[in-house]
């Protein structure tokens, strides 16, 4: 943990020094304008480093109202500074590239006091954007799948598709309550959730994991858990979800009769099980389940095992955990992080679809992508 705090410290410093010069070494702003924007620098740097330094060593259990207004804020600061660092990081690159092809190239307006002002309103204004969306609340994304395979009775099927919605702190109440309302206006067949569906200490989110309960469904609710549930210890976590009366898979199968068809709902648990010595994704054990007249549906919280889950034949796996990206730069880098990001890929005769994320983590925003429900209708090729 000290090396922890001693990287997080290195790291934030540098960044600091880094936002502090290039916003005020050129700009001509004067004495007290400059201290005025280092000093703005330095209180949101230093209500960030709160959360790894105070805010995540409180006891959970000890729930304060104003905890939540608190934690409202510093993730609100670290989206304006990811947006800050993201501006002069690519306002620095552009300029250093025109200095070297165009030798005329002037970049006074981009380092005066004029370009300060701008960098430093346009987070303001990309914070605010990523935050109407979030407030927009969950849209439905329709997703039509073709397979050659399809059993005949479950043509047109629907899977409604549910991820990393992140029931804590951060996400108010009234956000979960837009999710049921979509899903009550577009009934499935069967709901799948494929994970940190909760983020906290699950008792002071009762009312929320109770809305769960309304989301209408044909076949029944089907839940794997991601790696935020194994971090909020799943022996707490994993257990609300068996209280819902949802299926909860861990490397396992429950096999369902549509008319003459056999429909396999299948899932794996997320690998970060193996740091608290639970049951990790074993797909030995989940090969024995498995059915082969059956069309088989895998929910991973992580895209990345479809490659594992490939060559056990099975036709479908749905994932999130990525949020692809969730906000700018990230939407546009995650393809550098994760190998599947977001939306549908192929991998052998699997389909995987990856879902963007239904609510959100960290900052409450959202810009590049959007909070996704998705429905997965199954067609016949």
């Amino acid at each position: 943990m000290d090396l922890f705090r001693a990287l997080v410290l290195i790291l934030f410093a540098g960044l600091f020094f880094y936002v502090s010069h290039q916003l005020t070494r050129f700009a001509d702003l004067g004495p007290l304008a400059n201290i005025s924007v280092i000093a703005f620098i330095a209180v949101l740097f230093g209500l960030i480093l709160t959360l790894p330094f105070y805010f995540w060593s409180l006891n959970h259990r000890d729930h304060r109202s104003w905890h939540n207004v608190y934690y409202s804020l510093t993730h609100l600061a670290i989206g304006y500074v990811n947006f800050l660092v993201a501006f002069i990081i690519i306002r620095d690159v552009l300029a250093f590239v025109y200095h070297y092809a165009t030798p005329d190239f002037n970049s006074e307006i981009w380092y005066n006091g004029t370009g300060t002002l701008v960098a430093l309103i346009l987070p303001l204004i990309f914070v605010t954007l990523g935050y109407l969306i979030v407030r927009s609340g969950p849209r439905l994304k329709k997703v039509h799948l073709k397979f050659p395979n399809l059993p005949q009775d479950l043509e047109g099927l629907r899977i409604l598709h549910i991820t990393d919605l992140h029931i804590g702190r951060n996400l108010p109440t009234d956000f979960v309550k837009k999710l049921v309302r979509v899903a009550q206006k577009h009934p499935a067949d069967i709901v799948a959730m494929t994970g940190d569906m909760i983020d906290d200490v699950p008792v002071h989110y009762q009312e929320d994991l109770q809305l769960l309960k309304k989301i209408p469904h044909k076949y029944g609710v089907y839940y794997v858990p991601g790696n935020h549930e194994y971090y909020w210890h799943a022996e707490r976590t994993i257990p609300e979800f068996h209280k819902l009366g949802f299926e909860v898979l861990i490397n396992e199968c429950r096999t369902l009769q549509v008319g003459s068809a056999k429909l396999q709902m299948c899932g794996i648990p997320d690998p970060a099980a193996r740091l608290f010595k639970l049951d990790s994704p074993d797909f030995e054990k989940l090969a024995k389940t498995l059915t082969p007249p059956a069309f088989k549906v895998l929910l991973s919280h992580q895209p990345s095992l479809a490659d594992k889950a490939a060559p056990l034949g099975i036709e479908l796996q749905l994932s999130g955990h990525t949020h692809g990206g969730q906000f700018f730069p990230w939407n546009v880098l995650i393809g550098f992080f994760q190998k599947y990001g977001k939306g549908l890929y192929r991998i052998l005769n699997l389909q995987l679809y990856v879902n963007q994320g239904t609510g959100y983590w960290g900052p409450n925003l959202r810009l590049g992508t959007y909070c996704e429900v998705a429905e997965i209708t199954l067609l016949a090729k």
